[in-house]
C-alpha cells in the first residue's frame, strides 16, 4: 500500500450488494473506492430479498435503513407449515424491532441496489467483467473488453463464481447440493392476512415459501430435488413443473404457482464455498459470496456480505496497512461467517430431506422447539456481530 499519508486507490470488483455496501462504507470513511461491475448496466430485474435485523443495523450504520424500509415491507411475523397446511412454528418478529430497532424487511433486489447506488459518490463502471488478477502484493486486475488497473487494494466482492478468489485461495470450488432453487416475483393480490407475513412449507425434498413486496407482488422460491442437467434458460416448462408441484400447498403458494410469469422465473443450482483457509493475500482481500459463499436457507447470504462491508472498511480506515487491515477483518468476521454458512448447509439438509418418513419427524420435531430457544438463537444472529459506528467524516488515511 501507499504511504499512510496518502489515501490508497481502491478497486471493488463485484458491483452486488455487498460490492456496493463496502463502497459505500470506505466512501464515508473519506476514501474513493471505484467499483467495477461485470454486467453492462443495472437493471429493474431479478427477485426479492429478506433483509433481516443483522442487515438493517449494518444499513442504519450507513443511514439507509430507512429508505430501505420504505422502499420494502416490514414483515410482522412468519410461519413454517408442513404441505397440509398445518403450523409448525410460528415467528412473532416484533422480537427483533423491540430489542434492535428493526426488525425483517422484503424488498426487491432491484430496489435495494437501486437505493445504494443513489447513495454513492463512487465512480461504478458498468460492463467490466474481470477475467485474471496477477500479483497479490502489486495487483493488476484484467477485464474481459482489455481494460487493466493496478489499484494499491482489491476487494473481491464478485460473487460465489469470484475470479478474484483465485488468486487468494486457488484450489478451493463452489460446492453443489443435490437441488435447484426456483426464484420468480408473482404479481398477485395477495389476502390481507399475507401482506406483511412471509411463509415457509417444508414438504418432501421441498422448501418454498416467500415474503410480500407490496399487496400485489409475492417473492417466491422453492426448492426442488432435480438436476441442472438441461439448459434452464427456457423457464416455460419449470413453470408449468412448478404449477404443478406445489398446487396442492398452503395459500398463498397455490395462488403465487398459478400467477408466476415464465418469463421471469430463475433457475439456478445450490451451491456454497466450503471454508477457506484465509480471506486475504497481499493486496488484495475477499468479501461477501467470494469469501463465505452460503446456502439460501438461513437468509443470511446477503447480511453476511453486508456485514463484511462495514467490517472491512472499519478495518481499512483504523490500520496502517492492508496486512494489518485484512488480518483485523478476518479475525472480527470470518469466524461468524463460517459458522452461520455450516448452520445455512445443515438446515438446507434437514430442509430438503426427501424420505416421508424423515419429513415427518422432521416437520415433529420442529414443532417441539421451544419458542425461547428460537428467540434466543435469533438474538445471537442479531447481536453477534461488532458494528463500528460510521464517523461524521472519515480520514481516508488510515490505511
Amino acid at each position: 500500500m501507499r504511504d499512510t499519508r496518502e489515501t490508497p486507490d481502491i478497486a471493488v470488483v463485484g458491483g452486488g450488494i455487498c460490492g456496493l455496501t463496502t463502497a459505500l462504507a470506505l466512501e464515508q470513511r473519506g476514501f474513493e473506492p471505484t467499483v467495477f461491475e461485470a454486467a453492462s448496466e443495472y437493471r429493474p430485474v431479478g427477485a426479492g430479498i429478506l433483509l433481516q435485523t443483522n442487515a438493517l443495523l449494518v444499513f442504519d450504520r450507513l443511514g439507509v435503513a430507512n429508505r430501505l424500509r420504505e422502499a420494502g415491507v416490514a414483515l410482522g411475523g412468519s410461519a413454517i407449515h408442513a404441505p397440509s397446511g398445518r403450523v409448525l412454528k410460528r415467528l412473532d418478529l416484533s422480537f427483533e424491532r423491540e430489542a434492535f430497532g428493526y426488525g425483517f424487511v422484503s424488498i426487491h433486489r432491484a430496489d435495494l441496489l437501486r437505493i445504494l447506488l443513489d447513495e454513492l459518490d463512487a465512480e461504478v463502471r458498468t460492463g467490466k467483467r474481470c477475467v485474471e488478477v496477477r500479483d497479490a502484493e502489486t495487483p493488476t486486475v484484467r477485464f474481459e473488453d482489455g481494460t487493466r488497473v493496478h489499484p494499491d487494494v482489491l476487494v473481491g466482492a464478485d460473487g460465489i463464481d469470484s475470479t478474484v478468489r483465485n488468486l487468494v485461495a486457488p484450489s478451493v470450488e463452489p460446492r453443489a447440493m443435490d437441488a435447484i432453487v426456483y426464484r420468480a416475483i408473482a404479481d398477485v393480490e395477495l389476502p390481507e392476512q399475507y401482506r406483511t407475513r412471509g411463509v415457509e412449507v417444508w414438504g418432501e425434498g421441498t422448501y418454498t415459501g416467500g415474503a410480500p413486496l407490496g399487496p400485489d407482488r409475492f417473492y417466491w422460491f422453492g426448492t426442488a430435488p432435480d438436476r441442472l442437467e438441461n439448459d434452464p434458460s427456457d423457464p416455460r416448462e419449470p413453470a408449468a413443473t412448478l404449477r404443478q408441484r406445489f398446487g396442492d400447498f398452503p395459500d398463498p403458494i397455490p395462488s403465487v404457482a398459478e400467477a408466476l410469469d415464465p418469463d421471469a422465473v430463475f433457475v439456478t443450482g445450490l451451491d456454497d464455498v466450503p471454508e477457506l483457509e484465509r480471506w486475504h493475500r497481499g493486496s488484495v482481500v475477499l468479501a461477501g459470496d467470494a469469501a463465505h459463499a452460503m446456502l439460501p436457507f438461513g437468509g443470511q447470504g446477503a447480511a453476511q456480505g453486508v456485514e463484511d462491508a462495514l467490517a472491512l472498511a472499519h478495518a481499512i480506515d483504523t490500520h496502517g496497512d492492508s496486512s494489518s487491515a485484512f488480518r483485523a477483518y478476518e479475525t472480527d468476521r470470518k469466524p461468524r461467517a463460517d459458522r452461520i454458512r455450516d448452520e445455512s448447509r445443515r438446515l438446507g439438509t434437514v430442509g430438503t430431506i426427501e424420505s416421508s418418513l424423515g419429513a415427518r419427524a422432521r416437520n415433529l420435531a420442529v414443532g417441539l422447539v421451544p419458542s425461547a430457544l428460537v428467540r434466543r438463537f435469533r438474538r445471537r444472529r442479531a447481536s453477534g456481530t461488532s458494528l463500528p459506528e460510521t464517523p461524521v467524516s472519515g480520514s481516508g488515511s488510515g490505511a
